[in-house]
């Protein structure tokens, strides 16, 4: 049975949905909201949501895609045409062997494709590396630029992007914790103004308050500014406890009181230089009386976002002059450079400037564009760059050690493979929106157990009846050659590995040209951690005398790789695929192996549909470049992200495992109820 036709249905009117949108050749779809508002756009999340999908497994693949899109900043609609080639290309066979060897492939094939075969061909965006990596300057454009390729129009590109640069160069975002600042804060570092030509945008020094000033009193030069997120006028009782008010009289010596407590407090603050108050809350009309009386501006009912953002920018907590502390002195106060009030269109904000305790400097963008909607589209291509530039900052790390079980583990070696639970969907809340990324979609660490158990399921269901053969060392072992490229007999190691075989059949593995000559056991330990440094992934020699591993970090993907954009990493992926899924000896993970590869070349085939053999000269002129060793002939100046494109295909291939597993589709009309075991053990 192949995979269930209404899966290929479905994720082929995905693909066809956002195909026409695809790279930068890809047109725009006019999107009308229910208010009526019209919105051009190329954003696959924004395609994907504003479809009306009725069936279930529908809904998975776009919330699969959106989930993609919300953890990397982009791969949306890459995410949707690769998921319909893959389901689309699966031939007659079981589903359950087939979901059973995507996480074998992705173990054996896969790893080993991108590790060994893209590493050559992969740059760095970072000139010197390190945990302090800092972005290049023309790595940072033409990131920058291929990615608004995919997003914006011709005339647009070239413009936010150089804005999207300034940005970064100023805030000196170019790091990890500063560009995860910019990234996570974006919406309150950026301001839209609807009207003006897109040649009026700027990068503004400080930050942007979307408020007006409740009091403003003009003063020059630095001054200190503090933070409160309660009323600084004083309340009679606490919360919940009634105040007995007995006569007009003590009323108003009570109001006298909470005024001159008020009073008090606005005088502390000035003595001690304090000139601007930042209130999350809306200040009583005393507090705005004594602070113009004592030449003190106040900002009032911001947002918690922007109480967070200068929190995080300034170090400062928020000042409380609660009890008895009010003439304490004032300790978490920031500086400011500068404060005035800014007129954009019609809105007023407060422009401030604040003296930064960390690495991010702070800056604003004011975006001008003329309709509020195309704002809104340049906003959040900028917002999804940032989020693109900062994955950058990541590795995929593998855990090189023996695998198998422990030699005290009862993991089921020597017994039936079991089936797995049967999944079941529940039509409720599947939204595209979520930006929630889970750990079985996006994790790029797995598990050696449930890879190994896949293994051996296969094993068992394609050689049912085999028997160790009279050659084999024995039951329990396994012998891997490891080779170091281009050594000589005398450099390289042959690494025996025991551990736990489930079938007792040794797996044949190809070996490298160069000649392995035999070393004793504690010399291949030894030169465990070189070889790993070299592959990039491997098996390291179990500890010896326990059933315990012992392990060596091994890197799949080095933070900071990038290659040329135009279809390279679907090329190159394809053409190392099928060169490592020779090497492996199951059928099953053969096949999806050349279905994968097969659908890898599904990308470039659509970025290059537009014109007349271009896909089929640009295939061949790669593939010919890497059977004779040259360069690959790079046609574009813009650069992507390997660590999102190799997370979009992992991806993929999760989520073809999951719907494969799908048995039972289940329509809840009302909300689950919470079933709870309220017997006790008296009761039997």
């Amino acid at each position: 049975m192949a995979a269930r036709p209404g899966l290929q249905q479905e994720a082929a009117v995905l693909a066809g949905a956002v195909r026409g949108s695809l790279g930068p050749r890809g047109g725009r779809a006019l999107l009308v909201r229910p208010d009526g508002r019209a919105l051009l756009t190329r954003d696959g999340r924004r395609l994907l949501e504003a479809l009306s999908l009725q069936p279930p497994t529908a809904r998975v693949m776009a919330a699969c895609a959106c989930r993609l899109q919300s953890a990397t900043g982009d791969g949306a609609k890459t995410f949707v045409l690769l998921l319909a080639a893959v389901l689309g290309a699966m031939r007659e066979g079981s589903q359950r062997r087939a979901a059973r060897a995507l996480p074998a492939f992705e173990r054996r094939v896969l790893e080993r494709a991108v590790a060994r075969g893209l590493r050559p061909h992969l740059r760095s965006a970072f000139p010197a590396g390190g945990p302090g990596a800092e972005l290049e300057a023309a790595a940072l454009e033409a990131l920058l630029e291929a990615y608004l390729r995919g997003r914006l129009g011709p005339g647009e590109r070239r413009a936010v992007a150089l804005l999207g640069c300034e940005l970064c160069a100023r805030c000196e975002a170019r790091r990890s914790p500063a560009l995860r600042l910019l990234c996570g804060r974006f919406a309150q570092l950026h301001a839209a103004v609807a009207g003006l030509p897109l040649a009026r945008s700027r990068v503004l020094p400080g930050v942007l308050l979307r408020r007006d000033f409740a009091a403003y009193c003009s003063a020059g030069g630095r001054l200190r500014a503090v933070l409160v997120t309660r009323c600084l006028r004083p309340v009679l009782t606490a919360p919940g406890v009634e105040c007995a008010v007995r006569s007009e009289r003590q009323h108003r010596a009570a109001l006298r009181w909470c005024g001159g407590r008020t009073e008090a407090v606005m005088e502390h603050l000035r003595s001690s230089g304090v000139r601007l108050l930042l209130s999350g809350v809306k200040q009583h009309e005393e507090v705005i009386y004594y602070a113009k009386l004592h030449g003190v501006s106040v900002v009032e009912c911001l947002s918690s976002e922007e109480v967070a953002l200068i929190s995080e920018i300034t170090g400062i907590s928020p000042y409380d002059p609660a009890g008895d502390s009010v003439q304490r002195e004032i300790t978490e106060a920031a500086v400011v450079t500068f404060c005035q009030p800014l007129l954009l269109g019609s809105q007023r904000y407060v422009h401030i400037g604040f003296s930064s305790a960390g690495a991010f400097q702070p800056h604003c963008l004011v975006l001008c564009a003329p309709i509020d909607a195309v704002n809104e589209q340049h906003a959040a291509a900028l917002h999804g760059a940032f989020t693109m530039l900062l994955q950058l900052f990541r590795a995929v790390d593998q855990e090189c050690g023996a695998e198998g079980e422990s030699q005290n583990g009862a993991s089921g070696v020597g017994s039936g493979y079991s089936p797995a639970t049967e999944t079941q969907v529940v039509t409720e809340s599947i939204a595209c929106g979520s930006s929630q990324v889970s750990e079985h979609q996006l994790g790029a660490c797995r598990g050696e157990t449930a890879a190994h158990s896949s293994d051996l399921a296969l094993q068992e269901s394609e050689r049912p009846d085999c028997t160790p053969p009279a050659s084999a060392p024995g039951p329990h072992s396994k012998e891997l050659n490891v080779c170091t490229d281009g050594a000589d007999s005398a450099g390289t190691h042959k690494l025996h590995t025991l551990y736990e075989c489930a079938d007792g059949m040794n797996e044949s593995h190809q070996r490298h040209p160069a000649v392995c000559s035999h070393r004793n056991y504690s010399t291949a330990v030894a030169g465990t951690a070189t070889l790993c440094e070299h592959l990039g992934v491997g098996k390291g020699p179990e500890k010896a005398g326990c059933g315990v591993a012992q392990s060596c970090p091994c890197s799949i993907l080095e933070a900071g790789s990038v290659l040329p954009v135009g279809g390279y990493f679907e090329i190159l992926l394809h053409y190392y695929i099928q060169h490592y899924a020779k090497q492996v000896q199951q059928s099953a993970v053969t096949v999806i192996s050349n279905v994968v590869a097969d659908a890898l070349l599904s990308i470039p085939k659509a970025l290059y549909g537009t014109e007349r053999n271009g896909f089929t000269k640009f295939y061949l002129e790669t593939t010919e470049a890497l059977r004779k060793n040259q360069p690959l002939p790079v046609n574009e100046k813009g650069l992507e992200s390997v660590y999102c494109k190799y997370q979009l295909v992992t991806s993929v291939l999760h989520c073809v495992t999951e719907l494969l597993n799908i048995d039972l589709i289940i329509g809840v009309k009302r909300p689950l109820q919470k079933i709870e075991d309220n017997d006790s053990d008296d009761d039997f």
